[in-house]
């Protein structure tokens, strides 16, 4: 009865985020729709560059192909080929894309136990892993274009975006320097059904293993080197995106604006496929760099369309891509005599 109980609470609680993310993704989508300038965006669309488009579907095809990647070298256990992790990592893109409140981010948990039989608390820890590079990277390239990028921001952003690479970079080598200078702790065994307090203490745990097997085969540089890929095809991606509409921003502008939407992103009440948070912040961050307001909620509804349809598009193709792979692979095998 207790564990019935326990296994409708999450139910229950997902449940009302997604009611409560319809609604919100219905009033921020009006909106939109209410104040955009159609104008602008039947322009852009009648004048669409197909090259920006292919180029900006390759990035997150490829950015998918490197998450897989990235993937097969955290996971510590067992040797997983990172072509096996592509259909996770392009399920896993496409929930948690669509998904709100960054529910569809723990997908990945259950994805890589059902296709791959990963352990669950190893799922955990790999995912906790992967965002502890991703924000880490995303700090370290920040703070290389702030000093050339001062002179044409807003006092506020740069302030704010220095506040965060400090914050998360001196988090990140001190979490570092403990792995470095500690040694691993065997956990106590407890009979008693564990809180949700001990099965985080018990995640946190396995993702500081993860880490410390990382650091024990010297993958940190790889997966730095990884990880800067998959922000790389992000950037491309997001500036293709405005690019093939012919809307004009800068390249340095997307990064700062990749960065306006992490916390965004976090936020527990968002709607479904960032519809709203996409649109707040890039229409946001562009007014700041003195956009005009009709131009900026052109650039961030036209790329919010076009980044939708390299999410699907691109997933499908890394999904059924490597299925079909896998199948050939495998047909090849059996005839072999």
């Amino acid at each position: 009865m207790a564990g019935e109980t326990a296994n409708t609470e999450p139910m229950k609680r997902n449940a009302i985020i997604y009611i409560v993310s319809g609604i919100l993704t219905i009033a921020l989508l009006a909106y939109v729709l209410a104040n955009l300038d159609w104008s602008i965006l039947k322009t852009a669309f009648a004048n669409l560059r197909w090259g920006w488009l292919i180029f900006a579907l390759t990035a997150y095809l490829v950015n998918i192909g490197l998450r897989a990647l990235r993937f097969s070298n955290l996971i510590y256990t067992r040797r997983i080929h990172w072509l096996e992790l592509v259909p996770v990592s392009s399920l896993h893109n496409i929930l948690m894309y669509l998904l709100p409140a960054k529910t569809g981010d723990a997908t990945y948990i259950f994805i890589a136990k059902e296709r791959l039989n990963l352990p669950i608390p190893e799922g955990t820890a790999t995912l906790f892993a992967a965002r502890f590079y991703d924000f880490s990277v995303v700090a370290l390239i920040l703070a290389m274009i702030l000093p050339f990028a001062k002179d044409e921001m807003p006092d506020w952003i740069f302030n704010a975006s220095l506040i965060f690479c400090i914050l998360v970079l001196v988090g990140a080598l001190t979490l570092l320097a403990v792995l470095r200078f500690t040694k691993s702790v065997e956990p106590m065994q407890s009979k008693n059904r564990k809180t949700i307090f001990a099965r985080i203490k018990q995640a946190w745990r396995k993702f500081m293993e993860g880490l410390r097997e990382i650091q024990a085969h010297g993958a940190h540089p790889r997966i730095i080197w990884l990880t800067a890929g998959i922000w790389l095809c992000l950037y491309l991606n997001f500036y293709s995106a405005a690019q093939c509409l012919s809307l004009p921003i800068s390249f340095y502008h997307v990064v700062i604006i990749s960065i306006v939407m992490i916390p965004l992103t976090l936020l527990p009440l968002q709607g479904f496929a960032n519809i709203g948070a996409h649109e707040i912040g890039w229409t946001s961050a562009l007014v700041a760099f003195q956009y005009s307001y009709e131009t900026a909620l052109a650039i961030a509804a036209g790329s919010h369309f076009v980044l939708l349809i390299s999410v699907i598009i691109s997933g499908a193709l890394a999904f059924f891509g490597s299925q079909a792979i896998f199948i050939l692979a495998k047909g090849k095998h059996e005839t072999v005599p």
